[in-house]
């Protein structure tokens, strides 16, 4: 009876654990299969080889996490951390039992209650434990560059940790355990888990300061680039200026002589191109002045810069100033440097191409809103969010898929996408911070 409850606790403790890591991945579907599964494996195997057979659940997990996620890191790293908390919620229990109420581990098993009490507890334990790592690792806005960068590090102590474990439960069983024992065995443990911790905390501080060097040198070249833009648009104003007292002078000259077809012949020649070369992409910056977010402001500048070059009618909109929009200022100039780059690259393709882009301050937010031309051929919209998709190949586009993911982990922002004939128009919507309570439900929408 003792066994049976022990492998249905432990089990459903480490489901629980791997759930709650993977959450928002997780399905109440995969939930059942890794518990169920588990349990299988463990009332068949725990009479043969015993704890051992906790290695054969790892096994089962991690072939059940990769065949539902595709994702081998975190098919590793999830049931290894379990494990590990569970280990250590075991320990913390064990060791406060044997300094607070004196009972020790070896009396479990011939007290059924006992046994009960000590898996739920150090289950709860463990439980406490990950929330409260979550909670921790929730203001850390680079975990997935930490694990991109570190994951095979992390899975490797992780997995060696888990055989140091392991072969200290076999060492124990052949010498036997005391409450000595166990008392410095669980002070090891707790140590080590602590000292890993340490580590990841240590890595992850050295990946947020070099992103934050890389972010900082990036802005750096935006503002550079818009800085040099401002300096020849203001050097075109100089020749324009200059030139325009010539032009009115000879102008002039023509009206006095009554001369009205060489004027109009002038007019055409010498006054006409230099009114398209004012209403260029060039001079159209200019809009971005009420824009006072410096970053982005580069950012837009670049972009148009780009699309001024491949020869797209590029209009900037914004009318009232906006000095501030809720939103990581890094994660906000990804986003609208995808909606430009996927802009740009479906423009160029089109007769006339043209991209716009409007900044709108409204009551709740700012909207930015994103236009382009497209071809009559352009996938279906759920197509172009779709992890990997690309019109110009497999795994080659900056990704509609990214942009989603980055929108919907950000708080208070939305992001819709409509087609309309042949204009693709996405709409980025911040809301500000008092704004949040007021929305529902904000997420990723293809109309």
């Amino acid at each position: 009876m003792d066994v049976l409850m022990g492998i249905f606790l432990q089990t459903l403790f480490l489901t629980i654990i791997i759930f709650l890591i993977l959450v928002p991945r997780g399905s109440i579907r995969l939930f059942f299969i890794l518990f169920i599964g588990g349990q299988v494996i463990g009332y068949a195997f725990f009479p043969w080889i015993g704890a051992s057979s906790t290695l054969i659940i790892l096994l089962y997990f991690f072939i059940c996490l990769q065949w539902n996620l595709k994702n081998v890191l975190l098919s590793i790293i999830s049931p290894v951390i379990s494990i590990l908390v569970s280990v250590l919620g075991s320990y913390i229990y064990d060791t406060l039992s044997i300094s607070l109420i004196h009972i020790s581990p070896n009396t479990y098993h011939s007290n059924l209650w006992l046994l009960f009490l000590q898996l739920m507890v150090s289950g709860l334990i463990s439980v406490l434990i990950l929330l409260a790592g979550r909670y921790l690792l929730k203001g850390i806005k680079l975990k997935k560059t930490v694990l991109k960068r570190y994951g095979v590090l992390f899975s490797l102590l992780s997995v060696f940790t888990v055989v140091i474990f392991y072969i200290n439960i076999w060492i124990g069983q052949q010498q036997g355990f005391s409450d000595e024992n166990i008392q410095a065995n669980n002070i090891l443990f707790i140590f080590y888990f602590i000292l890993l911790i340490g580590v990841f905390v240590a890595l992850t501080r050295t990946v947020m300061k070099e992103s934050s060097l890389q972010n900082q040198q990036e802005q750096y070249e935006q503002l550079t680039e818009y800085t040099e833009n401002l300096e020849h648009l203001y050097t075109d104003m100089q020749k324009f200026r200059h030139d325009y007292i010539n032009i009115l002078l000879s102008m002039s000259e023509f009206i006095r002589n009554k001369d009205m077809d060489q004027l109009q012949a002038y007019f055409e020649e010498k006054i006409m191109p230099i009114s398209q070369g004012m209403q260029s992409n060039t001079y159209k910056l200019g809009a971005l002045h009420n824009l006072k977010i410096q970053e982005l402001k580069g950012v837009i500048s670049a972009k148009m810069i780009k699309a001024q070059e491949l020869d797209i009618d590029a209009v900037i909109e914004v009318i009232e100033p906006i000095e501030h929009i809720s939103m990581d200022s890094v994660q906000l100039c990804r986003c609208v440097g995808i909606l430009l780059d996927n802009a740009i690259e479906e423009a160029i393709h089109c007769d006339k191409p043209i991209v716009n882009l409007a900044l709108i301050r409204n009551e709740k937010g700012v909207l930015i809103v994103v236009t382009n031309s497209c071809r009559e051929e352009t996938p279906e919209l759920y197509k172009l969010f779709e992890k990997g998709f690309s019109t110009k190949g497999n795994n080659r586009g900056l990704g509609l898929s990214n942009l989603k993911e980055m929108v919907s982990q950000c708080k208070g922002v939305a992001l819709d996408t409509e087609r309309k004939e042949k204009t693709f128009i996405q709409i980025l919507e911040v809301l500000e911070s008092s704004a949040h309570n007021d929305v529902k439900r904000l997420s990723s929408r293809v109309i």
